[in-house]
């Protein structure tokens, strides 16, 4: 290549490049089948150790161990156990890997990935499963090759026919949001908005935990709510759903619904906004 040819290109870089607030990175492709194989690029693609995770819009993540191009170990999968490198049969791994890398991919778009350092060093003998043995598997994975139109992840639909007893209701958005909630939030709580008392608490926001706050804290946060509701009554219907990220998008983020008399708060990492998103699109459905 000559030099001007370098300059040029590295020209080009320099005007198109644009800087990133979060350093996760967008797996692109409509559907299923292309995700899957930029995945597989991104693990052919890692040649010192790293971590990568790949996380979809309804919260569920796979995090891989790789080095030089092989899976080395397995953190977290989208549902069910986590696939145990020192006890199962190589073979038994591979299978287990293309499923989830396929699972993975025909989740909720978009995908995003994240790499970082790996937890650990990586033992000498530890070669792990090659791409070419996860390529192969994978490609005797059928998964759909059109875009995937829905995102909205499954949420029970209320039955039909109610009891009108109190105790028999269909829970408000607010305990809806609390239990489903738990897919994705790190910590979540359920608020009486009329005594301020805590009716549940999850996660780190439980009694034992940092972000557990005070009866003090909680009353005030209830009367600011309140405030703020009442404020902004004449531009915006009820129920309310108030999202909090931190600058930059890294971190935590915090997700309150306000529903009648009851008010429910859920801590996520800020890279899950969509499967907040997602949830209240879905709630709002079933409300209807």
């Amino acid at each position: 290549m000559m030099d001007t040819d370098i300059l040029g290109m590295l020209e080009d870089i320099g005007r198109s490049s644009v800087a990133r607030l979060s350093p996760a990175v967008m797996i692109t492709g409509d559907s299923a089948v292309s995700r899957r194989a930029a995945i597989l690029r991104a693990i052919r693609g890692t040649v010192l150790p790293r971590r990568l995770e790949f996380t979809a819009a309804n919260g569920a993540c796979l995090a891989l161990e790789v080095n030089s191009s092989r899976v080395t170990d397995v953190f977290q999968v989208p549902d069910g156990p986590t696939p145990d490198f020192e006890t199962e049969t190589r073979d038994a791994l591979v299978e287990k890997l293309a499923q989830l890398v396929s699972d993975i991919a025909n989740a909720p778009a978009p995908l995003e990935l994240m790499s970082g350092k790996p937890d650990s060093a990586l033992e000498a003998d530890d070669v792990g499963l090659t791409f070419s043995e996860i390529e192969n598997a994978c490609a005797a994975i059928d998964i759909s090759a059109e875009p995937i139109v829905s995102v909205v992840p499954d949420i029970d639909a209320p039955e039909e026919d109610e009891p009108s007893t109190v105790e028999d209701r269909p829970a408000n958005l607010a305990q809806k949001f609390f239990d489903h909630a738990g897919r994705f939030a790190t910590g979540r709580m359920l608020i009486d908005g009329t005594s301020n008392a805590a009716l549940a608490c999850e996660g780190s926001c439980q009694p034992s935990q940092d972000m557990h706050p005070d009866q003090e804290v909680l009353a005030r946060f209830v009367a600011d709510l309140a405030g703020w509701e009442n404020d902004s009554q004449d531009e915006f219907d009820s129920p309310h759903l108030i999202v909090m990220r931190p600058s930059g998008g890294k971190g935590a983020g915090m997700a309150v619904l306000s529903d009648s008399d009851q008010i429910a708060v859920a801590v996520h990492d800020a890279r899950k906004l969509g499967a907040v998103v997602n949830l209240w699109t879905s709630l709002q459905g079933v409300a209807e």
